[in-house]
């Protein structure tokens, strides 16, 4: 069969611009350089069987990666004993896009999908292998397997090099043109485009994937940014059908479309390695960016900072979060340059050129009032409202500045762009600060409030803001001149204590020639390769980041009360256009975090039960309305409460969220749903009739029975007050 031109061509560019020499092992020089993407797994035996001892009894389910893995492989290759491949050997899956008369709306038929595998000798393998036909002139086999439902699968498969690179039965064309270029001695591929770290960990790392997200953006960037548009497109007709949530979708949708583009448009490629072992597993991101863009501008390292942070000892045994990191100013100024434009994407074209360069000039005050080093540390407490509370110790370089900037806050913050972002939201805030409030040794406290209330108080979305912010966060801030250090602590009634507990931590460190780390710090830093070498560390606990959750909850939820002591740690470093991100998940921490959801499970369903008994038990007199969604009957009518439930208990469908629907007596047909009947109009509807508002508000007259007992509730609270 002959090769068209075109496809010569195109792959001959695949490895174009490569060095003389081969660089790399030979795996990485036969990926092509404009793979959009590259999945390598180094000996496949270890990797999955470490990943299994990682998972095992942590994982929620079992699960047997391993045994996965190669069932995967004997039903691409048709064998299940993988008689002469190599399963201590290195894989790879790559994508490569090819000419192709596709529209841009279906961007994955110019997509040819490939995996070099690793065999120990071909020849043997093409004999052995019952379901694998023997080559043709080209080189290239064909495998044949059966499915289950009798339907057969093909796979080709050639020789190139020690390897073998199989694809889809239908690409018999672009594989034979890969498999010549991959041939050639001279190629250096994607081994040729990347930096000698990246190579070596894709040669050296249990599990490395990397993505070129500049070709990903010309491959897929017009129909995501279309199907982007068609969102908006549907949002604004709900907003004009007065449907819409309480936020501004369109303009929602107008900033995510702005920071993917920017994303896209700078971003030249993501990499990950994964490092399974027995009691941890380490992750490591890196995000390169294109030279000469902002993001590469952000991405440069900043000289002017120590490498050692001294604010960590700071961090707190206990915290859903820790976080501390050496200023780097350059990137602070342009990410906040970034949100100032994001936020004003979201205000409206009523927000004034003016307005954001004095905000950014603002922004900027700040940074260059900080000094070198902060430590944030973020606590729950279901018991308090709201359910957070946030500490900071933040090195301060210009305290004249950074003062003058503070007081600056309240104004900047309750007008112009920043309120107006948030009214777009559904909420509006106030910001009110009072100086000299407190005086603690020597040390000058002042205070603020920041208050958020919803613009609809009766909708869903107010009772998540309130959960989360109740009457307002309180702050309480000193600066501690004698250490050039600001301690600030926000969070509810208890803040006015937190502070002193805080200045005093401050003053006892300095009688310690060295501070020691919170013993959960030390032990989750230590499960990272350099943690002492990076820009930025922390700690995050999701487990005491679901129990916050469930209080904030808008609906009841069970409390959690699991033990926990281990966090995953994070670790990056910003350098040369370039961020490194480094992740340790402890398998306690994954133990702990599989306990937290088997209990709240275990405890939603014991209240489902009790719910049920309680039904049970109740009075036949409590009857439902029923309505029928056939459009040709829409009858309604009343059900018993207790045979509902015993219905919907009895037809349930497992495998869906949704009620089952109930016979209609009138018309015979499955399609009665729970209804309401209006008081005031009598309209019988089906519950949720007005999305994202009340379940029983009428599409009819708008009334809500729910909102007027409520409202009622709510004036007779403030007659009583």
């Amino acid at each position: 069969m002959l090769v068209s031109p075109a496809l010569l061509v195109f792959t001959a560019g695949l490895w174009a611009g490569s060095p003389a020499e081969p660089v790399g092992d030979e795996l990485l020089r036969m990926t092509p350089a404009e793979s959009l993407f590259c999945v390598r797994v180094n000996n496949l035996d270890y990797t999955f069987g470490i990943m299994d001892q990682f998972l095992t009894g942590a994982a929620p389910i079992p699960m047997a990666t391993s045994m996965s893995a190669r069932m995967l492989l004997a039903g691409v290759l048709g064998d299940p004993a993988l008689n002469n491949v190599n399963t201590r050997g290195s894989f790879s899956i790559f994508a490569v896009t090819v000419p192709s008369q596709a529209v841009e709306s279906q961007p994955m038929a110019n997509i040819f999908l490939a995996g070099l595998l690793p065999i120990t000798d071909f020849q043997r393998f093409v004999t052995d292998n019952s379901n694998c036909g023997q080559p043709d002139a080209n080189g290239v086999s064909k495998i044949t397997v059966s499915g289950m439902t009798g339907t057969s699968k093909t796979t080709l498969i050639t020789k190139v090099g020690s390897y073998a690179l199989v694809s889809s039965g239908k690409n018999y064309d672009t594989l034979l043109a890969i498999a010549k270029s991959i041939s050639g001695s001279t190629a250096a591929g994607l081994a040729g485009t990347l930096a000698a770290d990246e190579i070596e960990k894709a040669a050296k790392e249990p599990l490395w994937a990397y993505g070129n997200v500049q070709l990903a953006s010309k491959t897929f960037g017009p129909m995501v940014f279309a199907q982007l548009e068609n969102i908006k497109t549907m949002m604004e007709k709900t907003k004009q059908s007065g449907q819409a949530p309480f936020a501004n979708p369109a303009a929602i949708m107008n900033m995510y479309a702005s920071i993917l583009e920017t994303l896209m448009k700078e971003t030249r490629f993501l990499s990950l390695t994964i490092t399974p072992k027995q009691d941890v597993c380490n992750l490591a991101m890196s995000i390169a960016a294109v030279p000469g863009t902002d993001m590469a501008n952000m991405f440069a390292a900043d000289t002017s900072t120590s490498q050692e942070n001294k604010l960590l000892a700071y961090l707190e045994d206990g915290a859903a979060m820790n976080f501390g990191c050496s200023l780097n100013k350059t990137f602070v100024n342009q990410l906040n340059s970034e949100s100032i434009d994001m936020l004003a994407t979201i205000a409206g074209e009523s927000t004034a050129a003016e307005e954001m360069a004095k905000m950014k000039t603002w922004l900027a005050d700040m940074t260059s009032a900080l000094g070198e080093s902060l430590a944030f540390s973020l606590s729950t407490d279901a018991k308090q409202k709201p359910p957070l509370a946030a500490k900071y110790v933040v090195a301060v370089k210009d305290e004249k500045t950074f003062n003058r900037v503070l007081e600056e806050a309240a104004p900047m913050v309750n007008t112009g762009a920043i309120a107006n972002f948030y009214k777009k939201m559904g909420m509006e805030i106030t910001y009110t600060m009072s100086q000299d409030v407190d005086l603690y040794k020597g040390v000058t406290i002042d205070s603020a409030k920041l208050v958020m209330k919803p613009t609809e108080p009766n909708s869903p979305q107010a009772q998540l803001i309130d959960a989360v912010y109740g009457p307002g966060l309180q702050y309480r801030w000193g600066i501690m001149r004698a250490d050039r250090l600001c301690v600030c602590v926000i969070g509810g009634d208890e803040v006015s204590s937190s502070i002193r507990t805080l200045i005093d931590k401050v003053k006892a460190g300095r009688l310690q020639p060295k501070q020691q780390l919170a013993d959960e710090v030390k032990a989750a830093l230590a499960l990272l390769p350099q943690p002492n070498k990076a820009d930025f560390v922390g700690t995050y606990n999701y487990v005491r980041m679901l129990n916050m959750a469930t209080t904030m909850a808008p609906v009841p939820m069970p409390e959690m009360d699991i033990p926990t002591k281990s966090n995953l740690a994070f670790a990056g470093k910003i350098s040369g256009g370039k961020m490194a991100l480094e992740v340790a998940v402890p398998k306690e921490h994954l133990s702990e975090l599989t306990a937290a959801f088997q209990m709240l499970q275990q405890q939603m369903h014991e209240r489902l039960q009790k719910r049920q008994e309680q039904v049970k038990s109740s009075k036949p007199s409590v009857m439902y309305w029923v309505k029928c969604s056939n459009s040709d009957c829409e009858h309604g009518w009343q059900m018993d409460r207790t045979d509902y439930f015993v219905y919907l208990k009895e037809h349930q469908d497992p495998a869906s969220m949704e009620p089952p629907a109930i016979v209609c007596p009138e018309c015979g047909k499955e399609s009665g749903f729970r209804a309401e009947k209006c008081d005031k109009c009598g309209l019988v509807f089906k519950r949720g009739s007005v999305p994202h508002d009340f379940a029983d508000r009428c599409p009819s007259c708008s009334f809500s029975e729910t909102e007027d007992r409520r409202r009622r509730a709510r004036e007779a609270s403030q007659q009583t007050e």
